[in-house]
């Protein structure tokens, strides 16, 4: 990770960091700083920044992502998630220094935690849905395949509900409406940025011809987005496919509520395969994106709670915990190709001409999210089939490494 750190490629890797730091050295009220988070991302950055100051911004910034990640390790290995929290601590450097130099772990700790307090601790995932959201606006989709009427299913909808009305009444209050809206308005005038699953054939024939009809420029949005004649085509593709992934994310929780509630895997995988569709479809896509993915995956690499009790059968279809092993897998893959692409050779997306190598990484890693999502999609179906109801929220006493170490 430090040898990444230091390379002079690198230096893409803090230039986030650094705008967020001279928005809150702006002084400007928090209705007009950053427009294009929600608003309590505003508050925690300028929290950070009034305790650590302009000097010390950075490595407190990215301090706090680590102490974050760490988090997320320590809370699989405590619940008996040996293997997805080694296999979580393998992906940071397969994923590189961009994962404590973006909030993005924020959300993704937060959609990780819910994936590990789904049955336990369902006010508590509820919770980390809502905050999730607050942060990035997307999490609020994953609550959607924990809708049942367990009781269970309504108390985590409640603390869901109850923590998000309050952070938007709190936004509403402090920015205005135009404020609450401004991530939505940003995001949908945003063009088709130059790592976007979408924008593979466009960048392709960029390369093929860098004297053609396309170009690759900074936007007013703080993002190299590709432009020239077909483009707009290929937004219009992200619209409907955005479309498209709502729908499917409300038709899971309609399987939810047909079936009153999914087990834990399915619903964990239900939740990864909503995430994937969001990242195909959007024309948007930076590497931090990954993060989110990955956190939730890291829960279906053991069992989870209510499979494989001292009460219950054998687990009555193996090949549902190999095809979350080769999800696994495929996220590792992405995940040290993005890297490999940003920051290390991401000056041959963006500059004349486009590099061979660059362009190379940039096809495989798209290609590879594609694939990703489709092994997803094939693991829940795989879990659905096995028709294992809902298991009734519990909380053993022990961890359960404990109790299979008892077994």
């Amino acid at each position: 990770m430090l040898h990444v750190f230091v390379k002079p490629s690198s230096n893409y890797i803090t230039g986030d960091v650094q705008y967020y730091l001279s928005w809150v050295q702006s002084g400007q009220p928090d209705s007009a700083v950053l427009p294009e988070y929600p608003l309590p991302v505003v508050w925690f950055l300028k929290a950070l920044h009034w305790s650590a100051g302009d000097s010390y911004f950075l490595p407190a910034f990215a301090t706090t992502m680590l102490l974050l990640d760490a988090l997320l390790a320590v809370a699989m290995w405590l619940d008996g998630h040996r293997a997805g929290a080694l296999w979580w601590i393998v992906l940071v450097p397969f994923l590189g220094p961009i994962m404590w130099n973006r909030f993005d772990m924020v959300p993704a700790v937060c959609m990780g935690l819910a994936a590990l307090w789904y049955r336990r601790h369902p006010a508590a995932c509820g919770v980390m849905i809502a905050l999730g959201a607050a942060v990035k606006l997307w999490p609020a989709l994953l609550i959607l395949p924990m809708i049942s009427r367990h009781k269970a299913a309504i108390r985590r909808l409640i603390a869901f509900a109850v923590t998000g009305i309050a952070l938007a009444l709190a936004s509403l209050l402090a920015g205005g409406w135009s404020r609450l809206v401004s991530p939505l308005t940003w995001q949908s005038g945003r063009g088709l940025q130059v790592e976007s699953v979408l924008a593979t054939i466009p960048m392709y024939q960029h390369f093929k011809n860098p004297a053609g009809g396309y170009k690759v420029e900074m936007s007013k949005y703080n993002a190299f987005e590709v432009f020239g004649s077909g483009v707009s085509a290929w937004q219009s593709i992200s619209t409907i496919l955005m479309a498209l992934a709502v729908a499917l994310a409300v038709g899971l929780a309609l399987v939810s509520w047909r079936r009153d509630g999914l087990d834990h895997r399915s619903t964990v995988l239900a939740d990864l395969v909503i995430i994937g569709a969001l990242i195909v479809a959007n024309k948007t896509l930076s590497p931090q994106y990954f993060v989110w993915w990955a956190a939730p995956a890291a829960m279906i690499l053991d069992r989870v709670s209510g499979e494989q009790t001292s009460e219950e059968p054998p687990h009555p279809n193996p090949w549902v915990r190999t095809w979350c092993w080769v999800v696994a897998l495929l996220l590792l893959l992405t995940a040290f190709l993005t890297q490999q692409l940003y920051p290390l050779n991401y000056a041959g997306i963006i500059g004349l001409p486009p590099g061979r190598t660059s362009t190379i990484l940039l096809v495989g890693r798209n290609v590879m999210t594609i694939v990703t999502f489709a092994v997803c999609v094939v693991a829940l179906v795989a879990s659905l089939r096995m028709h294992r109801p809902a298991q009734p929220t519990s909380a053993p006493s022990a961890p359960r490494h404990a109790i299979l170490k008892e077994r």
